[in-house]
């Protein structure tokens, strides 16, 4: 209990047994807490250290070591501790101030924020690097990434260049990494091996990053992606450029040389109902979506989760998702 104070377990139990029995020596105190008379001796260094020992002298009688009283020697000790512990708060708080001045610096650099909130810009090759990093690194639960080749194959100053040790870092976090790229590429299949998820289409529309639903990467003009990027908060955007990746994810193929999920046969409506539901949509929200009634929604969900071996909704998102249906 007293650990706070420095004592440790072995040096709390001699200092408690001093307090019971002031009279003892080393020997005998050694032999009540069955342990050697060096460790004895260290926990009364220790406390000699700590100023709760003091030695007694006196005219024609041996040294003798005793104990200052605990409302003396342990008030000060915890007063010493409470002012270190006010200290090392103090310089935490400064320290929070700091950080928190040089990620304010850090986010400023090149930002141009608009008037809706929901949209940034940050301008320049540094800023891209910068802002794909973030989106990758603060995912946990999705990050999605449309990939086409650079004009030059060999292009390592390219700012929208995958990081592919940060996405095996974000991977082997337990975040569903999917990318689309135009080739495959060793690096992209080291990927694959720390659970990312690759397809590749011959062609892609524009470069894109998007984290967990909420976040999503854009150049600011698709001709020139070096003079920066755009960070899309807005939900309806964000929506339809999740939607724009599904799509192209259905029709892509998978990195050569890694297996196709298992399709189990679904239809692209089954496949459209499954996509909704991992969505979060409702069974009404879902039925409008596909444009059929409530009751052919439902029944469409009860042939899946026989099909799927599934005895719940989320089972059955499981099965899919496990699948490389949604």
């Amino acid at each position: 209990m007293l650990e706070v104070l420095g004592l440790d377990p072995g040096t709390e139990a001699v200092y408690r047994l001093m307090l019971a029995h002031p009279a003892w020596g080393v020997d005998r105190m050694a032999a009540a807490l069955d342990t050697d008379r060096c460790a004895v001796t260290q926990s009364l260094d220790t406390l000699a250290d700590l100023a709760l020992l003091r030695t007694a002298t006196a005219d024609d009688a041996p040294v003798q070591e005793r104990l200052v009283p605990p409302r003396a020697g342990l008030g000060a000790l915890l007063e010493r501790r409470q002012s270190e512990l006010a200290r090392r708060q103090s310089e935490i708080d400064a320290t929070r101030a700091a950080v928190a001045d040089l990620l304010t610096d850090y986010t400023a650099l090149g930002r141009e924020p608009l008037p809706d909130g929901g949209t940034e810009r940050f301008a320049g090759a540094e800023a891209v690097r910068r802002t794909q990093a973030d989106l990758a690194a603060c995912a946990t639960d999705e990050f999605l990434a449309l990939a086409p080749a650079p004009a030059v194959d060999i292009d390592t100053d390219d700012p929208w260049r995958l990081d592919l040790p940060l996405l095996q870092e974000t991977a082997t976090r337990g975040v569903r990494v999917r990318i689309l790229a135009t080739g495959p590429t060793e690096g992209l299949r080291r990927l694959t091996a720390a659970g990312a998820e690759i397809r590749v289409l011959p062609s892609l529309p524009v470069r894109l990053s998007l984290a967990d639903g909420s976040d999503a990467a854009l150049p600011l003009d698709p001709t020139a992606p070096r003079d920066g990027v755009v960070l899309l908060r807005e939900p309806g955007a964000l929506a339809g450029l999740r939607a724009l990746f599904q799509q192209l994810w259905d029709a892509a193929e998978p990195l050569s040389g890694t297996p196709m999920p298992a399709a189990t046969g679904c239809t692209p409506q089954e496949r459209a109902l499954l996509r909704h539901l991992a969505d979060g949509l409702t069974d009404g929200a879902a039925a409008r979506c596909l444009g059929i009634s409530l009751r052919s929604e439902r029944r469409l969900i009860s042939q899946l989760s026989e099909r799927f071996g599934a005895r719940s909704r989320f089972q059955l998102g499981l099965e899919a998702a496990r699948s490389g249906l949604v």
